[in-house]
């Protein structure tokens, strides 16, 4: 379906108390309105092409998880290795769990439990904390392999600094229990070369010396 909308409509806030937080955008207070909810929290609904290109996709989704899954665990494993940088993947032995992890698994290992269920593949990501929100953002700048995007999964590798975009209306405490933090970034792995990989995320940790 299309949604058509001019911009001049007068929303009615307590007619329509949904729109209070938008009509400060004017002509744009609906566009708003399906953006930071309805297409945010439900998604729009799949065009047939790119229905079609899903479901193309899933004949080799197995064969680009086994690369994603080894590219991510050699790559969180490089990570691990520079001191200064905390790196959170279930892959790695020294893995911390997170707040939810912890309630609900009442203190069990986080890397144990993965390591039984997953069979040595700990999915494609993984989080950094850099020490500052200015050096995380300095650190996905300088990087030139991966896209700056929101979504994961993709053959591409992917980094967002999930404080100020994903989670961003999410209160403080919501991203103090979901381990949000203004020096964390999210890193969706690919499947390129691993050796590139490693080679953009070393000179770029380097450049925060």
């Amino acid at each position: 379906g299309v949604i058509t909308d001019g911009g001049t409509f007068k929303w009615d806030t307590e007619k329509y108390p949904g729109m209070r937080d938008f009509v400060k955008f004017g002509p744009f207070a609906y566009t708003a309105k399906l953006r930071n909810g309805l297409f945010r929290n439900t998604g729009a609904c799949l065009s047939p092409q790119n229905a079609f290109l899903n479901s193309i996709g899933l004949e080799t989704l197995g064969l680009r998880m086994e690369r994603i899954c080894d590219n991510a665990m050699q790559l969180a494993a490089y990570l691990e290795t520079i001191p200064g940088i905390s790196v959170n993947y279930p892959g790695l032995a020294s893995s911390p769990w997170n707040g939810v992890a912890k309630q609900l698994l009442d203190g069990s290992n986080w890397h144990e439990i993965a390591k039984s269920q997953f069979d040595g593949h700990y999915g494609g990501i993984f989080t950094l904390r850099l020490g500052s929100k200015e050096r995380a953002f300095a650190f996905i700048n300088t990087l030139k392999y991966p896209l700056k995007v929101s979504n994961i999964g993709d053959t591409k590798t992917l980094v967002i600094h999930p404080e100020s975009t994903i989670s961003v209306h999410s209160t403080e405490e919501e991203k103090k229990a979901g381990g949000v933090f203004d020096d964390l970034v999210r890193v969706s792995v690919g499947i390129e070369d691993i050796d590139d990989l490693i080679w953009d995320f070393k000179q770029a940790i380097e450049s925060l010396s």
